[in-house]
């Protein structure tokens, strides 16, 4: 069994590779070939440290996993990360474990990916302006993952209303940590990797306040918070927009006004999970929706992985983050340290 710590999975991990894993495993939802079991949730203090445990199966890998992921806000005061967590992967045919991956790293890996995966099927693939809401930890790994799908985005810029300088900082580092941080485990021979070498160079990158500007001339739209009540509203949002809306995991969270759910054409990973804790959640509340119309993501790739943009219609997709995202990337990083020797190999 091998143990992947958060420096492993960053030499062992690429967006492409990320993404397309991600891509799958959607896919294998819809077809059935992948399976997701109940989410526990448990809050220890509102608002400041809960926990969750995510597990499924993808057959196609035959692999079945577990992820217990925990958020403590209180401990960047302390001096230690805020999510902590592991992912445990199984082999179907013996129930043996094949490793354990750091989970807090893997996260930012999976929930990039599954906004990318959602923007190369529904999103403008000639955007040019991306939009970033909120700028905390996981909106390094979802700009990547943005770029690596669309190649002509040229102007990113970063609002985060509870805390702007964050935002500021951001915007002042974000090209040299993108390309120290990802670039390098991208194969150089790839075409991808010089496109994005190219891309990363001539990106123009700025914060601002004004988050109704920003997402007036915004053509993909990306909402990383913790927020509670509605930070964009409906009539900003411009026809052909595409939205990935990742805050929203737990009850009560709300990152777009509900009504955008009565013009868009809506996706969500997993339709039970999303009329629970999602976006979806608030627009079900308001009886916008029902959980029987929800379309999941997967259904959609199953059918195809074409984009599907159309310049008037504005889309969205509801991420709340299900198991087989965490299991597809996992089992990724534990076949390439396997092939590389990486990680620390040990004996149950």
């Amino acid at each position: 069994m091998r143990i992947l710590t958060s420096s492993d999975l960053q030499t062992l991990l690429d967006f492409p590779s990320v993404i397309d894993a991600v891509e799958t495993a959607y896919q294998d939802k819809g077809t059935g070939q992948g399976v997701i079991w109940p989410m526990i949730y448990h809050e220890f203090i509102s608002d400041q440290a809960d926990m969750d445990i995510r597990s499924g199966y993808l057959k196609s890998q035959h692999a079945y996993g577990v992820k217990l992921l925990s958020w403590f806000a209180e401990n960047e005061a302390k001096g230690l990360p805020e999510l902590n967590g592991t992912v445990t992967i199984y082999d179907d045919q013996t129930g043996l474990p094949k490793g354990v991956v750091n989970a807090a790293a893997l996260t930012g890996y999976r929930t990039g990916a599954a906004g990318a995966v959602a923007s190369r099927l529904l999103a403008n693939p000639d955007a040019t302006n991306l939009l970033i809401v909120g700028a905390g930890a996981q909106a390094l790994y979802q700009i990547m993952a943005q770029l690596t799908v669309l190649p002509h985005i040229s102007t990113v810029t970063i609002v985060d209303l509870v805390a702007p300088q964050k935002a500021t900082q951001l915007a002042e580092t974000l090209t040299q940590q993108l390309s120290e941080q990802f670039l390098p485990t991208i194969d150089t021979h790839a075409a991808v990797y010089e496109r994005l070498t190219t891309q990363l160079s001539h990106l123009t990158v700025t914060a601002s306040d004004d988050l109704e500007n920003a997402t007036k001339t915004a053509q993909v739209i990306v909402t990383a918070t913790p927020s509670t009540k509605a930070m964009i509203q409906s009539d900003w949002v411009q026809p052909g927009t595409h939205l990935n809306t990742i805050g929203a995991d737990m009850t009560g969270k709300q990152e777009v006004d509900e009504t955008i759910f009565k013009t868009a054409n809506s996706y969500v990973d997993d339709r039970q999970q999303a009329a629970q804790v999602g976006e979806t959640q608030n627009a079900i509340r308001a009886n916008i929706l029902q959980e029987d119309q929800l379309t999941e993501i997967g259904d959609l790739l199953a059918t195809s992985t074409q984009n599907q943009w159309t310049p008037n219609q504005m889309t969205l997709f509801d991420s709340t983050g299900i198991a087989l995202q965490d299991i597809a990337a996992a089992n990724l990083a534990l076949e390439k340290a396997e092939t590389l020797t990486a990680g620390h190999s040990i004996d149950l």
